[in-house]
């Protein structure tokens, strides 16, 4: 895969968007030695851009001498942030994944009470006797339907997807 940067011809500064990701549809971002790790966000390139706001910009490639001409004698923009930038989006995911695991826990949580509230429906339709043979039926059509709402949220508890 190739990796890219940005280049403004007039202030001789450039920013490194690394490889695309086809799937996310965003560059890698700028990357921090101290983190191992990419910024994966815009923001490195949304703050080189405002800063270079009319003024003439290349994407080069990576495996070409202009982008290694680039490297060696061009000044990175905002080199000493770069860290600063990854450990914010590092700490931006791990918030975003506990909130994930928050709102699966509360899911988990209100199907248990669904499971309950539907238990405690069945006992109470079963517990009736209907005055006509009409009523039975439509008391049994009830007691039938509760017990096929609760096979389908036992199924759903079971089910290692949705643990």
């Amino acid at each position: 895969m190739r990796d890219y940067l940005l280049f403004c011809t007039y202030c001789s500064n450039y920013t490194l968007l690394h490889e695309f990701e086809k799937e996310t549809g965003n560059f890698l971002g700028e990357y921090s030695l101290l983190f191992n790790d990419y910024t994966h966000n815009s923001i490195v390139l949304n703050k080189f851009l405002l800063a270079h706001l009319g003024h003439t910009l290349r994407v080069i490639p990576s495996q070409t001498d202009e982008y290694r001409t680039i490297i060696c004698t061009a000044a990175h923009f905002l080199e000493d942030d770069i860290d600063k930038y990854v450990e914010e989006s590092r700490a931006q995911k791990e918030f975003n994944e506990r909130d994930r695991r928050k709102q699966r826990e509360i899911g988990r949580v209100q199907v248990h009470i669904i499971d309950h509230l539907l238990r405690y429906e069945l006992e109470q339709i079963s517990s009736m006797k209907g005055a006509t043979p009409a009523e039975s039926q439509v008391l049994l059509g009830k007691e039938l339907a509760m017990k096929k709402a609760l096979e389908v949220v036992e199924r759903v508890l079971r089910d290692k997807q949705f643990a």
